[in-house]
């Protein structure tokens, strides 16, 4: 008999909006040019186009994503840095079977992530960010090597906090730090919490262009050991701007209405986004994404085990802007190649794996910056 499950979106919202990995810089900017942080009596730079037609990134990927905009040379001003954002987002994955077994599995996924400046002066800035995430499932699926149950449910709950210094001579350096917990328990024991640190330092070649080199660690990340951060900035004009290196991006606006965007971080992300603006403040976008999550069992018998999905996805969406500082988007499309496993890297992908149909979803996000 099928386990019930209670799949509401408020659940989340009425548990986590009082309080409420990583937060994610919002993929919604072009490139600009880089500017010091305001002093006490600066006022904050404008908020992101209002044409600006991609959805907001969320919590949850960990990775080179604790830094992106952070540090990044001729890239837009981190989320929270100057001002402070609130975003939510669900998502819904109807029922698809699973392979090998007489069952099917859906899912809803329920983010919120908060950001929020802690302290600042000309030439540093403290930035607090906590984050939520909840996979809340419908499957009588079991993982079939160890014989175990498939989660009911899986959370990542974490805080964090990152650091800027801008020197005199142009230089700049930095870090983030996050604790938290990714489990179908979490908080239930010291070993299913996670730790995510990374640092840089950013040397400018001139105003458009500079290296980044530094190192970022997440518990949570694909790999479970720090990976290096090396690439060069260069955006040789306000429409186009990249990151060759590690990580690596692209940002392009060939005219005032078309925006394009690619991302790459090791060592199996990738986001691709092609935008068009409809109308002032309504954008229609399209993409590519494939993404992985990571997580601890409470019930693991290996202290290094780690329960792995992937998943790709083709995705259209609409963005609306409810004013210069929040915006909503209504996103569909059609997830594959998913599937879980667990172990310590991607070569036990074969072990306790269990993989799901394909098959659409829908997503709605909502953005408050103030």
């Amino acid at each position: 008999m099928r386990r019930s499950r209670c799949l509401s979106f408020p659940l989340l919202v009425g548990l986590t909006l009082p309080a409420a990995a990583a937060a994610q810089p919002a993929a919604t900017e072009l490139p600009a040019a880089d500017v010091p942080p305001p002093g006490r009596d600066q006022a904050a730079p404008d908020p992101p186009p209002a044409w600006a037609p991609f959805p907001s990134s969320l919590a949850g990927r960990g990775g080179y994503d604790d830094l992106r905009g952070l540090g990044s040379l001729g890239g837009p001003a981190p989320p929270g840095l100057f001002g402070s954002r609130v975003a939510y987002g669900a998502s819904w994955y109807p029922n698809q079977p699973v392979a090998g077994q007489p069952t099917s599995l859906g899912f809803v996924r329920q983010d919120l992530a908060l950001s929020a400046p802690a302290w600042r002066d000309e030439a540093d800035a403290v930035t607090w960010s906590a984050h939520v995430r909840a996979n809340l499932y419908d499957t009588d699926a079991v993982l079939p090597d160890s014989g175990r149950a498939f989660p009911d449910a899986l959370w990542n709950v974490g805080v964090g906090a990152s650091y800027l210094h801008r020197f005199d001579n142009g230089w700049a350096a930095g870090g983030t730090v996050n604790v938290g917990s990714a489990s179908d328990r979490p908080f239930g024991a010291w070993r299913d919490m996670t730790v995510g640190v990374g640092g840089f330092v950013r040397i400018p070649t001139s105003d458009r262009s500079g290296w980044m080199l530094g190192a970022m660690y997440s518990a949570t990340g694909e790999v479970p050991f720090p990976i290096p951060i090396v690439s060069y900035a260069w955006q040789p004009s306000d429409e186009f701007g990249m990151n060759v290196g590690l990580p690596l991006s692209v940002r392009w606006r060939p005219t005032e209405d078309w925006l394009f965007d690619l991302s790459y971080t090791p060592i199996r992300s990738v986001h691709a986004r092609a935008g068009y603006r409809l109308a002032d403040g309504l954008g229609l976008y399209g993409g590519f994404d494939w993404s992985n999550e990571v997580y601890l069992l409470s019930d693991r018998p290996d202290d290094r085990e780690r329960l792995y999905y992937y998943e790709k996805t083709l995705s259209a969406g609409l963005r609306y802007d409810l004013g210069p500082t929040s915006a909503v988007d209504l996103a569909g499309g059609y997830a594959f190649d998913r599937f879980y496993f667990t172990g310590r890297q991607w070569s036990d992908q074969q072990h306790d794996r269990v993989d799901v149909g394909n098959g659409p979803f829908l997503s709605l996000r909502v953005q408050f910056r103030y």
